[in-house]
């Protein structure tokens, strides 16, 4: 039951003053975002109608305390099927605007910056999606110098950023590269040789999935369920955030393959992720060849969370082409 007392015109006006925030009424409330939202797929406490009624509603302290505010990644997938033709993450913005100045942040994992190895290069506050990201200067060890700084109620943890500073300042507080070594090494996976050293008649393959490219939670236990001697599924933020070096550091150990799995271009979680694990996943492919190493052996492909079963189609292809190498490279089975 909601009580007339609860309900606050000052903040339905103060939402609608934001930029975007203006469209906050001519919500129908039909719940079209919530059924294409990416974000509920992974995360039902998410509900963007829910959201925007209650703030229609003038329910100020139930929706700046509510902690769904901050999830919106503005991918945009629902703008294009609202009927009222709503930018909901422009409203959601407004909606966290108004919830900064009360004083309110956003919880859970963010960026983070080494100061001592931050150069100030500014290639993080390119690629990041939210522009989360600004250069400001900092008094470190007595000298004065410009250095990135993260806005965490701004960053949405996609570690874009981490994967693409050149000097490793950036981190993620959710998964940084120590916890990402971890989990593709647990109990020394990365130890055995494989299928093209001829020590194993399976090839051995490693995939980093984008969380946001599958279903759900259940789908996410089938899926690590698959992992054995011949397999390890690492889940990542974003496509986005896997790194050539740690590809390369795979292969070297004896890994015959590395599938990266993202999502459909133009349906990214992060805006661009998939671009950019598309496209350091070719230039490693350039790398490898000039190497000789073959560029099969990693591939990138891009998934739905709505495609059941894609993971593995996607990786009886990979062991086909792995399977078909053995004799070209002339390596003999024992």
């Amino acid at each position: 039951m909601i009580r007339s007392d609860q309900m606050d015109r000052r903040f339905i006006e103060e939402v609608m003053a934001e930029p975007g925030g203006e469209h906050l009424l001519t919500c129908w409330s039909c719940g079209t975002c919530a059924a294409t939202c990416l974000v509920r797929r992974f995360n039902p406490a998410f509900n963007p109608r829910l959201i925007l009624h209650k703030a229609g509603l003038g329910l100020r302290e139930a929706v700046l305390s509510s902690a769904e505010i901050w999830a919106c990644s503005a991918c945009d997938t629902c703008y294009p099927r609202c009927p009222q033709g709503i930018h909901i993450s422009q409203v959601m913005r407004a909606i966290r605007n108004v919830a900064i100045r009360a004083g309110y942040e956003a919880p859970g994992p963010t960026a983070q910056v080494d100061a001592n190895r931050c150069s100030g290069c500014a290639v993080c506050t390119r690629i990041c999606p939210y522009e989360a990201i600004e250069r400001a200067s900092q008094n470190i060890d007595g000298q004065e110098r410009v250095i990135a700084r993260v806005d965490r109620n701004l960053c949405q943890a996609c570690g874009l950023c981490v994967a693409a500073c050149p000097s490793g300042a950036m981190s993620l507080e959710a998964l940084n590269d120590a916890e990402l070594l971890t989990r593709m090494a647990a109990g020394g996976w990365l130890e055995h040789a494989g299928f093209l050293q001829g020590a194993s008649t399976t090839p051995r393959l490693l995939a980093f999935v984008c969380q946001w490219s599958v279903r759900a939670e259940d789908e996410w236990q089938r899926i690590q369920a698959l992992n054995d001697e011949h397999l390890r599924v690492v889940i990542l933020p974003c496509s986005g955030r896997v790194e050539p070096a740690h590809i390369l550091l795979a292969l070297s150990k004896g890994v015959d393959g590395v599938l990266v799995m993202g999502c459909h271009e133009g349906a990214c979680h992060y805006q661009r992720g998939t671009y950019l694990g598309r496209g350091k996943v070719a230039l490693l492919n350039e790398m490898m060849a000039q190497m000789g190493i073959v560029r099969e052996r990693v591939r990138f492909v891009e998934s739905s969370a709505l495609e059941r079963r894609i993971f593995e189609e996607r990786l009886a292809l990979m062991r086909e082409a792995i399977l078909a190498l053995r004799p070209a490279l002339e390596i003999p089975a024992r």
